[in-house]
């Protein structure tokens, strides 16, 4: 397994945000209670496996509202995908909502959404 320096890149952009940026990302109007209100996009992931869900707790551990859209997962590792987030998102005391079958918004502790 690769150091989390090489994973996310210590120099440059890392390996999830070249996977996350670009068209995929989506701008919320939004109002902020916490203490980044600079923040300016949701990160959208679309993990293949379960193995991805790395990705899911390093952004929204940053403080950034994740989508995690799960489509292209099979049932039993989607299953296994939401039952992490709703573990990090209670252990961060954030929020998680279902917008579609198989996707889901998770919210950082002290942020307001509103689309």
């Amino acid at each position: 397994m690769r150091p989390l320096w090489a994973v996310f890149g210590c120099y440059g952009r890392g390996v999830a945000e070249a996977r996350t940026s670009g068209p995929d990302e989506h701008e919320f109007s939004r109002t902020y209670t916490g203490p980044r209100p600079d923040l300016a996009l949701v990160k959208t992931l679309r993990p293949q496996d379960y193995n991805e869900a790395l990705y899911v707790g390093h952004f929204f551990r940053k403080g950034l509202p994740v989508v995690m859209d799960l489509t292209g997962m099979s049932d039993a590792d989607a299953k296994s995908l939401v039952d992490f987030a709703a573990g990090l998102v209670f252990g961060r005391r954030g929020d998680m909502d279902r917008i579609a079958h198989k996707v889901f918004l998770l919210v950082p502790h002290g942020m307001v959404i509103s689309a």
